[in-house]
């Protein structure tokens, strides 16, 4: 697989917030090794930090997941996320998205791609059988986002059964506190703010691999399901290095601005439980990893 086509796909997911699927094959990883989590435990004298990585479109019948991230959550006492979902359904809400993610009033898709670009974005359109006047006056990288949460709706992974959804219904119906690290027009800022020529680079690779979301999401999900960091960290952030300034103002520089919050809830007592994007967790620049290096012990459960 094309390293820039992997890039593609980590953007498109990042807000639709990530990955997903069935747990087949889970079973011979079980046997060669004790079972592991993307679940990381980060204790003081005082709390417990739980971070857990999440894949932010699922299908529904991964729920209820093991029983050490069940009992994680239960034993905290308050919910923190990449974004407070409350309230992001919204018409207001959608309606500031909609602000940042169409062209502005008069222009149109096809006056800002490349005529390349936009003969094959009118050809795959037209083959999934969807209106390019509706899509015209969508910017490059959220009509990336668009197309690739089609496909993966059209895979059966639905925002609504993500992993931070999830355990945001259980925190609400348990009346636990939840607590945003960002806000969603933070998190669309960031993409908008993504140089016009790599939105059309993730835009025509997205094009080009959306008949292989299917084979590269299954890969994810399984390293997520078993725990297994190191292929995570590669399937997610290997296509980054190629583009180290995207790498850092979509991952690194977000993690570190988390650091600040985080042990906010280690100097304080009780149970934590975390849940932001499996991408932010793993490798030398993940969360996990920054955590271990201001001596805070770790332990993935």
């Amino acid at each position: 697989m094309r390293v820039t086509a992997r890039l593609s796909c980590r953007i498109s997911w990042l807000l639709l917030l990530f990955l997903v699927c069935g747990l087949e094959a889970i079973a011979q990883t079980v046997q060669r090794a004790p079972a592991k989590n993307s679940l990381w435990r980060i204790t003081t004298n005082k709390s417990t930090l739980y971070l857990l990585g999440s894949i932010h479109m699922m299908k529904p019948d991964v729920f209820p997941l093991s029983d050490a991230i069940e009992e994680a959550f239960r034993s905290s006492a308050r919910l923190v996320l990449e974004v407070n979902l409350d309230g992001l359904n919204s018409p207001d809400a959608q309606q500031a998205i909609l602000a940042k993610g169409l062209l502005p009033e008069g222009k149109r898709l096809g006056q800002v791609l490349s005529p390349e670009t936009y003969r094959q974005v009118q050809q795959k359109v037209e083959a999934l059988q969807l209106d390019i006047g509706a899509l015209g006056r969508m910017k490059p990288w959220f009509l990336s986002l668009a197309l690739a949460a089609m496909k993966m709706q059209q895979l059966g992974y639905n925002p609504e059964n993500g992993v931070d959804r999830y355990f945001f219904g259980k925190a609400i119906n348990a009346k636990k506190p939840v607590v945003g690290l960002e806000t969603a027009d933070f998190q669309i800022s960031l993409l908008d703010s993504l140089p016009a020529k790599t939105q059309e680079e993730a835009l025509l690779q997205t094009l080009n691999e959306l008949d292989q979301f299917e084979k590269e999401i299954e890969q994810v999900v399984r390293a997520w399901a078993a725990g297994r960091e190191k292929e995570l960290e590669s399937l997610l952030l290997e296509s980054f290095k190629e583009y180290p300034e995207v790498y850092a103002k979509i991952v690194t520089d977000r993690n570190r601005n988390w650091l600040a919050a985080l042990e906010s809830h280690l100097r304080g007592e009780g149970s934590t439980f975390v849940v932001v994007g499996a991408a932010h967790l793993v490798g030398r620049d993940g969360v996990v990893e920054l955590l271990r290096k201001r001596g805070y012990s770790v332990e993935q459960q």
